[in-house]
């Protein structure tokens, strides 16, 4: 008989820590919620940063609601919390931190606004998924609809969160499965994003877990050899696996990313909005 792992009963909810005109987004990852960068944000406000963690659109219920939205809805979400930091913040450009899907969510918004992007730090970003993963997911959409419904509409997590804490993974409120059309939007949001990082120049941090089994590191490699940032710095933690704003080593990345906002960090309120095509306005 199979054991159902429900989500755990840590805080999902979305946070806002008030600070100073300098803001920073953090976008949390696919069937995830808040939760997973909360150490973070945390870290952020504490050094006197505005931070902005939003629950995403689909994520915090249940698989079938996320199923019922796309990228571009992730998108808009993040880009709504993107305009109510630059609101409260008299206009300033803002940093953003991004998680797995948040990460892809992150570079996508740097390419579109520019100039409303001062620096990025990219967390364990799915820029490419496992082999065996894409090729599941592009069968699956070549399945008549009514064979994509009940038991094949979903996949379950192997072994649940991949973190090496184990009261993060008992604690940890994400779904305990990902619905087949989200990986499929995720598939897609990562090939854009991939053809797109020859034209982002935000300095960036790229941060990977050596024990990730979700996403490979090469992903990252990948991400730091691609994209066109003058600035880039690499964080690669040992002993974490894809969660790694919680897991073991969190302590560790709060304190790089908070010296790499601080360091590349802009106030500047006079900054132009940006055009769909990711010129300056």
């Amino acid at each position: 008989m199979t054991t159902t792992r429900l989500p755990g009963n840590g805080d999902k909810a979305p946070i806002f820590i008030p600070g100073g005109d300098a803001a920073v987004l953090c976008l949390h990852g696919f069937t995830g919620t808040p939760y997973e960068v909360a150490p973070l944000a945390r870290a952020l406000g504490s050094a006197g940063f505005t931070v902005s963690a939003p629950l995403l659109a689909g994520h915090g219920q249940d698989a079938r609601a996320l199923a019922n939205t796309h990228w571009q809805d992730w998108l808009a979400s993040a880009e709504q919390a993107l305009d109510g930091l630059r609101a409260a913040t008299n206009g300033a450009r803002v940093a953003i931190v991004g998680f797995s899907m948040g990460g892809l969510l992150a570079l996508r918004l740097a390419r579109l606004r520019p100039g409303c992007v001062s620096a990025l730090a990219v967390l364990s970003a799915p820029l490419r998924l496992p082999g065996w993963q894409i090729a599941v997911a592009r069968a699956w959409m070549r399945l008549p609809a009514f064979l994509r419904q009940g038991r094949l509409a979903t996949v379950r997590k192997r072994g649940g969160s991949d973190v090496t804490d184990d009261n993060v993974r008992s604690e940890n409120p994400s779904l305990a499965e990902m619905p087949m059309a989200g990986i499929v939007d995720l598939v897609a949001l990562g090939e854009l994003v991939r053809h797109e990082l020859g034209h982002i120049h935000a300095p960036v941090l790229v941060a990977h877990g050596e024990r990730d089994r979700t996403v490979p590191l090469r992903a990252s490699y990948e991400l730091v050899g691609s994209i066109g940032s003058d600035v880039v710095e690499r964080v690669w933690l040992p002993r974490s696996g894809h969660l790694i704003g919680v897991d073991v080593e969190r302590t560790q990345l709060c304190e790089a990313l908070v010296r790499f906002i601080a360091k590349h960090h802009s106030t500047s309120t006079s900054i132009k909005a940006a055009s769909n095509d990711g010129h300056v306005a």
